[in-house]
């Protein structure tokens, strides 16, 4: 069972170190959020690394419940939040904010420094029922303290400040966030209330899995948006899906007649979404579209076909593939999954089969039959 333990140990830093690698490898196409998660993982890294040392050493690991342990564990919770943060609101995380969130964690560690050099002795236990018998000590209720402690940050998520204008992610990904953090963190308080050997291999399996899972959200899931202003929007060409300057004073386009009275809203249509880039929004639906042109979702629906689309899917998925096929032919990006995400498609399999409607082939064909 020890060799196992050890063996596990080391598994687990090896797989915790090639996802980091991959995200520092994949940072330049996507952002400060990927560097930070690649830093946290590596973090676990080390911890692990630093344990499999002392076991091949032959020296005895600090017992579960140490207080050393715990504030290791406390700082490994809180670095997990800022990733979060940074997706959330991106830029918002700076040094002196950063230093706020390990507030807590700091004066913990300066209460544990402090006591330890007055001479508090923090006896070792086994498990969490272990301390009970002996509540009434510092020593022991500021180990549950930081036990309680660990489950803070998994609140604190839902409660950031969400800025609309520069969210890069939806709640589908928070909750799926959470909800893996939240299992990390319970399959660590059973090891410290039972403490039993298989339990805690198994954790590690937990863990590293929690780790991995997070790692594959970043790179393959979640949705990235990058900042709106810039000079690449102006190289959109959007002639091929919304109404050229010609097309707006005439009567009619592809056959579709258009209301002299719709006139007005077609061009308010096109200004919004060249300037906004709108359709890159994969929470964009008729009604907040309709919203920002101050019309109602009818009235605009019907702008749409009598500008030649079938609907409002229709349409904002011709403007995404369009989006997508300058992205590639400029090369902007190199990606077809990630370009995919940067137009607004929510998946792959979408994405896909908008483009096959659209163009008649793959990706994969379209840019091997129209390559200069």
């Amino acid at each position: 069972m020890h060799y196992l333990y050890i063996a596990t140990i080391f598994a687990g830093a090896l797989v915790c170190l090639l996802a980091s690698l991959l995200l520092f490898a994949r940072s330049k196409t996507g952002e400060r959020s990927r560097i930070i998660l690649a830093v946290i993982v590596f973090f676990s890294v080390v911890n692990y690394i630093t344990r499999f040392i002392d076991l091949c050493r032959g020296e005895v690991p600090d017992v579960v419940v140490s207080a050393k342990m715990l504030l290791v564990a406390n700082f490994m919770v809180v670095s997990y939040i800022m990733y979060p943060i940074e997706v959330i609101s991106p830029g918002w995380l700076n040094f002196w904010r950063i230093v706020k969130l390990y507030a807590i964690w700091l004066l913990l560690c300066f209460v544990y420094i402090i006591t330890s050099w007055i001479g508090l002795q923090y006896a070792p236990y086994s498990s969490i029922p272990e301390m009970f018998v002996n509540v009434e000590k510092f020593e022991v209720w500021f180990r549950l303290v930081l036990c309680l402690l660990m489950f803070a940050p998994v609140l604190f998520i839902f409660y950031i400040n969400r800025m609309k204008q520069n969210n890069n992610t939806d709640w589908i990904w928070l909750k799926k966030y959470t909800f893996t953090f939240f299992v990390n963190i319970l399959a660590y308080i059973m090891v410290l209330v039972l403490n039993n050997p298989i339990l805690n291999i198994l954790y590690y399996y937990i863990s590293v899995g929690c780790s991995l899972y997070i790692a594959y959200m970043e790179l393959f899931d979640r949705l990235l948006r990058k900042s709106m202003v810039g000079n690449y929007e102006n190289k959109i060409n959007l002639q091929e899906v919304v109404i050229t300057e010609d097309e707006k004073t005439s009567p009619a386009f592809n056959g579709f007649i258009i209301e002299p009275k719709n006139l007005a809203l077609v061009e308010r249509l096109h200004a919004y979404m060249k300037e906004n880039s709108a359709w890159r929004d994969p929470d964009l639906t008729l009604n907040r579209l309709a919203s920002k042109l101050f019309t109602n979702r009818t009235t605009l629906a019907q702008v749409m076909r009598e500008s030649g689309y079938e609907n409002y899917t229709n349409y904002i998925n011709r403007l995404r593939i369009n989006d997508f096929l300058q992205q590639i032919k400029s090369g902007e990006s190199t990606n077809f999954q990630e370009a995919f995400f940067f137009v607004g498609f929510r998946s792959r399999s979408t994405a896909l089969r908008n483009f096959r409607q659209f163009t008649g082939t793959t990706p994969s064909e379209y840019f091997k039959m129209n390559i200069h």
